[in-house]
């Protein structure tokens, strides 16, 4: 009769599990760490977006836009400086009129008709939500997020309405917008004057 072989590990076997295991941990822990949601980066990051959709809109379809930020309440829209029946799609539209709105090749909630040559009343014109489903309504922020304020060209500006615009060059002035937690952290979005880029950085706009 054969005798029975003992069951168990050799060393180098149970050595070679530790490495694997520990292998594993190096790799999903960061990544883990990396995956965990930041309400605050993710909506600077979404304001980020606005503002350079904002600046290419306007240098594209030849029209000043602007993101109007109301910093009391915490919400914010993209609008262009169009007269009435643009804003809504009505005939003097074109089929122009909805460049980079909506979904489907940007043509979502907009009417088609003829161009019309005849130049707009300039004393009709005025800023209205662009013809986007997203973008073109109002975003709020979460309950935990709120404005601080804005550093611009006439100072420090925390209440009211507070207006980016973009003329149709794409130029802006530049300035810096602070938003932040109830844990105090913050970030500011510094927008260039001249440079279609708006920089995300830590900490407050007047630090």
């Amino acid at each position: 009769m054969r005798p029975n072989r003992r069951a168990g590990f050799t060393l180098i076997e149970i050595i070679a599990v530790v490495a694997i295991i520990g292998m594993i941990l190096g790799l999903g822990i960061p990544m883990l760490g990396g995956s965990r949601f930041d309400p605050l980066e993710n909506e600077a990051d979404v304001i980020a977006d606005r503002l350079r959709y904002a600046r290419q809109r306007a240098v594209m379809t030849g029209v000043p836009h602007r993101l109007l930020i109301d910093l009391e309440e915490g919400g914010y829209v993209v609008e262009w400086f169009v007269s009435e029946d643009r804003a809504f799609g009505r005939a003097e539209t074109g089929g122009l009129a909805g460049l980079f709105g909506g979904d489907s090749g940007g043509l979502d909630g907009l009417e088609d008709g003829p161009l019309s040559f005849v130049p707009p009343d300039k004393e009709a014109l005025d800023y209205h939500p662009i013809p986007h489903r997203d973008m073109g309504s109002f975003r709020w922020l979460e309950d935990d997020l709120y404005f601080v304020g804005v550093d611009g060209p006439g100072g420090w500006v925390e209440s009211g309405d507070f207006a980016i615009v973009f003329f149709v060059d794409g130029t802006t002035e530049p300035l810096r917008l602070e938003i932040a937690n109830g844990e105090d952290e913050r970030l500011t979005l510094e927008v260039e004057a001249l440079l279609d880029r708006v920089r995300v950085t830590e900490g407050g706009a007047r630090s």
